[in-house]
């Protein structure tokens, strides 16, 4: 599926993906990739099912012959130029035939969902005495090695492992809702990242990355060097908000309150909403636990109101041959062109890509905190 700059191939395979078949890449319509920041990142492919050929009496051509499969793995590489990039590493989870109400009319869509597939297919009961969170994170990611899954989880602020005295740490759940959770108590996130080669993922474990280097720009109204088709932004007013309340001292038993004064995260916009309008930010008494430690408890009522504070929403669409790139989501990425209030860096929420012959779009859902630019200038 070229573009003048452009080419994607699809790889699949029962366990070692390989190139799929020339005569099944010619009937591929369409591919479509959704990466959000909160959920598990999704494909589908659409071919051409049209009976012809040597396999057309028995069956589609597309299932008799081809290795698509339930539960092959599926990997999806965008060249740019000279520089390939893993778009997507994933399973089949779906297959979905239309036979047509005429000739060449019939469809088949695949569907399937990121490589974490992999670490949630199984539900256990576990215990890990004197284990921190960070060191269960490891052990878990250490079984998926085989599948090409390597761990790029980092330690958090609280990794003491509990005393087996006071606390003995449980599980009841898979892999990956396992890791979800310990990734909450502490603000984190934890999803797959796809490559850098193919057949190959990072399952990152850490904070929200919101510092670094940030993406190539989205440009608009620059004229030539304009590459977004659409942008529009929207302010939320209500979501921030600052979290407090009470827990109970697991050796004293004495009750300590749990107070927020704003995030912590580092800013993205030069005036963030709940600064500029602290008083009228929403507070909320949250914290009422017992039994779990003091720096446990204010963890996860800082991890809230981080999460709270992304008032500031763009959405948008962009020409992916004109840009020039693969946009990903939860990381930074440049505007530039929309004036000093919206320009600078955001946080990538969410990239809808959708290739199809001669086009390549990506739709995205960007956030920050408030307006204004942090920067002088952005990445171009």
């Amino acid at each position: 599926m070229p573009l003048s700059s452009l080419r994607l191939t699809v790889l699949v395979g029962a366990t070692l993906p390989v190139p799929l078949p020339a005569d099944l890449t010619a009937r591929l319509r369409s591919v479509r990739v959704l990466e959000t920041d909160d959920h598990r990142s999704a494909f589908t492919l659409v071919f051409d099912a049209g009976r012809s050929g040597p396999f057309a009496l028995r069956d589609t051509p597309v299932l008799e012959a081809g290795p698509i499969r339930p539960f092959a793995r599926v990997v999806l590489v965008v060249t740019i130029g000279a520089l390939p990039r893993v778009l997507f590493d994933g399973i089949v989870t779906a297959l979905e035939l239309d036979p047509g109400d005429r000739p060449g009319a019939a469809v088949l869509t695949v569907t399937g969902e990121d490589v974490s597939y992999l670490l949630d297919r199984v539900e256990t009961d576990a215990e890990y005495p004197s284990l921190s969170d960070y060191q269960q994170v490891q052990l878990i990611l250490a079984q998926y090695l085989v599948d090409g899954i390597v761990s790029g989880a980092l330690s958090p602020p609280d990794a003491a492992p509990p005393l087996p005295l006071e606390r003995v740490p449980t599980r009841h759940a898979t892999d990956l809702g396992h890791l979800a959770e310990l990734a909450r108590r502490h603000g984190f996130v934890a999803y797959v990242i796809p490559g850098p080669a193919p057949g190959t993922s990072t399952f990152y474990w850490g904070p929200p990355v919101r510092s670094g280097p940030p993406q190539r720009c989205l440009s608009v109204n620059l004229g030539p060097d304009t590459n977004v088709r659409s942008l529009r932004f929207r302010t939320d007013a209500l979501a921030p908000v600052l979290v407090d309340g009470d827990v109970q001292d697991p050796l004293t038993g004495a009750q300590v309150p749990v107070t927020t004064a704003g995030s912590l995260r580092e800013p993205l916009a030069a005036e963030p909403l709940w600064l500029r309008f602290n008083a009228d930010v929403r507070r909320r008494r949250e914290v009422r636990d017992s039994g779990t430690d003091v720096i446990g408890a204010v963890t996860r009522a800082q991890a809230r109101v981080d999460r709270s504070v992304d008032a500031v929403v763009a959405q948008g669409e962009a020409d992916g041959e004109r840009y020039g790139d693969v946009l990903r989501p939860r990381a930074l990425v440049g505007v530039r062109g929309a004036g000093w209030s919206h320009d600078g860096l955001w946080y990538v929420r969410k990239v809808d890509h959708t290739l199809e012959p001669g086009s390549y779009i990506q739709r995205f859902t960007l956030a920050r905190d408030g307006h204004g630019s942090t920067v002088p200038v952005v990445r171009p």
